[in-house]
């Protein structure tokens, strides 16, 4: 029988934590694969707090000060997916299944079945992304 301990899965997945307006929570996990040193500079710059903006409605972002390069950059998405921009300088929370025109570099995905509230958002809302304890 083979244990893997709590402390090796966490190295590929960070779990965050995503407000919106102080009051909804959700959960969520960065996937190192995906996009290992994008995850590293944003974990660095953990926590991210912002106004909300929205892009024709298919994801919801804030900006994020800082400059990064494409990594493994993919431009279909599913609803509840996590990603970033490099070219907007933006972290985005997808709203629903999208084809986009640009290629954003995945980063992982929100886990909370209340995905849904995110819907609610009105532009200028407060959302704040941070590493999780749990």
């Amino acid at each position: 029988m083979i244990f893997v301990s709590s402390e090796f899965q966490s190295v590929s997945t960070i779990p965050i934590k995503i407000e919106l307006n102080q009051v909804f929570e959700l959960k969520g996990e960065f996937k190192r694969h995906l996009s290992p040193l994008t995850i590293k500079k944003l974990l660095n710059a953990f926590p991210i707090y912002g106004r909300i903006n929205s892009y024709l409605g298919k994801f919801i972002y804030v900006q994020v000060g800082l400059q990064l390069g494409s990594e493994k950059p993919i431009n279909t998405f599913k609803k509840g997916d996590l990603a970033f921009s490099p070219l907007g300088n933006f972290l985005c929370i997808f709203l629903d299944d999208a084809l986009l025109n640009q290629k954003l570099n995945l980063l992982g995905r929100v886990t909370s079945d209340n995905v849904d509230i995110l819907q609610s958002y009105k532009v200028g809302d407060y959302l704040s992304i941070k590493k999780s304890l749990n």
